[in-house]
């Protein structure tokens, strides 16, 4: 919590701190992880003869971001200028590999060849060809014909997912609660994976080697979670500031940083030279925010739906998880809005202060929009089944 306190609000007065929030962010993360996996390990090791595997799973989590930290650049730039590494074909093809045999994996109920699995396959090799042929000396071979197929085959994708979430919600299949919540559940991933597909196509090749990492981190953050045994429980504000410096740790990992001058403008013309606004917005704003968007999305599912296939114990501990998450995000808005008008006559107030807290608000606002959603359904299922409990007196009245 002190860490997080001091995130969330010193950090905004100090421009030198905001300059070095990735650095900041990063030592934070892999302190808390290793503290998570020193009381794992001990605990494991007290209770049983050899450790257990899922005691490590904090240790996956730092790895992989100081893996994505440092290896993998060159998002948002061009393929052509051959600057990067993984902006080869040699990395990025490989990862988009990776990347579809996860997806098979982790994001589907049953392993046959279905028109779900064969979208995906569609839309990695159109998003590779368009990423080959952007890299090829000749430049009028610009890969937007692929880049615009594999958009279509993206939406196509995220509405059959959307469809299928719906129709297991009003499905009439006499279900156990767990396998219905673990199939919700299953359901909502596989859109947001489908969404992630888009970031990747406005951001470029160096997000292939992303995804993959931040995949492998998503889902040690939600084993942890789901974790029953004694000695793999995680305190709620522990847990929640975990995938909050994660979450912020991707952003800036991502070649983004709290300034309007490192904007991705290229996301714009991704698959088309000509800029049409909405269009062009709608992606920017996406590859600027979708990584913050579907991380808060993700935490929110995770908590809810895992409340219905563990522990009675753990029920309230993953539901705190995300009040703890958003209690975060509020303090940074209410400390940044205090620093920029504390600073209002700071040399550096519209080059650091004014877009730091633009950026706060913005990921508040994405958080405080999950929250009311999140609060209207849990009002309304409260409301539609408490009638149904009452007893003839309360009915009576």
């Amino acid at each position: 919590i002190a860490e997080m306190i001091f995130y969330s609000g010193v950090i905004t007065f100090g421009n030198s701190y905001i300059e070095h929030e990735r650095e900041i962010v990063t030592f934070f993360l892999a302190i808390l992880c290793l503290l998570v996996f020193r009381r794992w390990n001990y605990e494991s090791n007290r209770n049983a003869t050899t450790t257990a595997v899922s005691a490590y799973l904090p240790l996956v989590v730092i790895s992989c971001s100081r893996i994505h930290d440092v290896f993998v650049t060159g998002h948002g730039l061009d393929p052509s200028i051959r600057l990067h590494a993984s902006h080869n074909a040699l990395v990025f093809l490989p990862a988009l590999t990776v990347l579809l045999a996860l997806r098979f994996r982790w994001f589907e109920l049953t392993h046959a060849l279905s028109v779900s699995k064969f979208i995906d396959i569609l839309t990695t090799v159109c998003l590779g060809c368009s990423w080959w042929e952007k890299r090829t000396r000749d430049h009028s071979r610009n890969g937007h014909e692929f880049a615009q197929a594999s958009m279509i085959f993206v939406m196509i994708g995220v509405m059959h997912a959307v469809y299928c979430t719906g129709s297991e919600l009003t499905s009439r299949v006499n279900e156990s609660r767990v396998q219905r919540s673990w199939k919700l559940l299953c359901h909502s991933r596989l859109v947001l994976f489908r969404v992630m597909m888009f970031l990747v196509i406005v951001t470029g090749p160096s997000t292939a080697c992303t995804a993959v990492i931040v995949l492998v981190q998503c889902a040690a953050l939600s084993q942890m979670m789901m974790q029953s045994k004694a000695h793999a429980e995680i305190d709620a504000p522990v847990m929640a500031a975990m995938w909050r410096l994660l979450i912020r740790q991707i952003f800036f990992a991502t070649n983004h940083h709290c300034s309007f001058n490192r904007l991705h403008f290229t996301a714009a013309f991704v698959a088309t030279d000509t800029f049409q606004f909405h269009i062009a917005g709608f992606s920017l704003f996406m590859n600027t925010f979708g990584w913050e968007l579907l991380g808060t999305l993700l935490l929110l599912l995770t908590s809810r739906f895992t409340t219905n296939f563990t522990t009675a114990d753990s029920k309230d501990g993953h539901s705190r998880v995300w009040d703890w998450f958003c209690f975060y995000q509020c303090t940074e808005t209410l400390t940044s809005c205090i620093s920029v008008s504390a600073m209002k006559r700071h040399l550096m107030v519209w080059a650091v202060f004014a877009p730091r807290f633009m950026f706060a608000a913005i990921f508040t606002g994405m958080g405080l929009m999950f929250w009311f959603i999140d609060a209207l359904l849990l009002f309304t299922q409260n409301g539609y089944s408490k009638p149904k409990d009452m007893g003839k007196e309360g009915r009576d009245k």
